[in-house]
């Protein structure tokens, strides 16, 4: 299940944008053209709408207005050179002719991709929605202005719980989500239990259930013998070996486990800590240089200074704010 994995809802929604020309007092604009100009008016960093939300680590915005078009399938010049000699169908000739255009793909409008990475316990539909509820409560005004653009929005979008079933109706399958807190991979323990032996047994059964099958009710009976045994045992075999290959297939697309303190919070304290420590190393370089005692407990002392201060322990404070970049 691409959508969700290590403890991570990877949502991924393509919405319609309007065409309709928009009526102002200087004339009309694009539906397009006025996304892109609220895009780049959003709040960054801490002030976004998106660090109002505890579970958002990552989110985006992108406008497509078509799909890239990357040039001619190209020919095998000789077959075009020997086209007129040739009895080509007459749709292939003009595929291979280099002067007429081939056919090209297009979208029926321009789109808003909209991306969000967020914790979740699980890919339940729940967890999204819950997640859209929490944000449109938190970032109502800011939404609005974005979507306001999208096609039906205005019309459909009243509430919280109107807004997830909006975002939901345009959300399309994460295929690569991309997820980096199992920094050293993830521990062979902590991996999904991928039983061979019944593995093996499951296939044994699909093998001798389908070959009886096969010999005793599917045979004519003047097959029943060596070479219907023979038919039957390679109908059992493939089979079972269909069933296991697509129960491994399945099997693959499981969720890996959520790496430890990998959760919004644990991630902003980290950050904290390390920008934190990073001051502390550098103003205590001149006691941690000293040999003598007095130098020595002075780290000490500032060392405890600053374990009090930051509250490594304590997730919820000091902490780095939602937004924020930078050491």
């Amino acid at each position: 299940m691409p959508t969700f994995d290590s403890g991570a809802y990877f949502l991924t929604a393509l919405i319609p944008i309007g065409v309709t020309p928009i009526a102002g007092q200087g004339g009309s604009a694009s539906p397009t053209h006025a996304l892109r100009k609220r895009l780049s008016l959003l709040p960054r960093g801490e002030h976004s709408p998106f660090a109002r939300s505890a579970r958002n680590h990552f989110a985006r915005f992108v406008v497509i207005d078509d799909v890239a078009y990357n040039g001619r399938e190209q020919p095998n010049t000789l077959l075009v050179a020997a086209g007129p000699a040739l009895s080509i169908d007459q749709k292939y000739k003009d595929m291979l002719n280099p002067v007429i255009a081939q056919p090209q793909d297009h979208l029926s409008c321009p789109f808003l991709f909209f991306s969000s990475d967020f914790d979740a316990a699980s890919g339940a539909d729940s967890e999204r929605d819950s997640y859209l509820r929490d944000l449109w409560t938190r970032s109502e005004a800011d939404l609005k202005e974005v979507f306001k653009y999208c096609l039906g929005f205005e019309a459909r979008v009243t509430d919280a719980a109107s807004f997830a079933k909006y975002i939901a109706d345009c959300q399309i399958e994460t295929t690569m989500p991309f997820h980096d807190y199992w920094l050293d991979g993830v521990p062979a323990d902590k991996l999904p239990n991928l039983s061979l032996q019944k593995l093996g047994l499951a296939g044994l059964a699909i093998l001798a259930v389908v070959a009886g099958l096969v010999y005793f009710w599917l045979l004519p009976h003047f097959l029943q013998g060596l070479l219907g045994g023979l038919i039957a045992l390679l109908a059992g075999v493939a089979a079972a070996g269909a069933g296991i290959f697509f129960y491994v297939l399945d099997f693959g697309k499981k969720p890996f486990p959520a790496a430890p303190s990998s959760t919004l919070p644990d991630v902003l304290k980290a950050l904290y800590l390390r920008r934190q420590f990073t001051r502390f190393a550098i103003d205590r370089q001149f006691d941690a240089a000293g040999s003598d005692e007095a130098s020595a407990q002075s780290l000490y002392d500032s060392f405890k200074s600053f374990i009090d201060a930051s509250k490594p322990d304590d997730v919820a404070e000091p902490t780095q704010k939602a937004g924020a970049i930078g050491i």
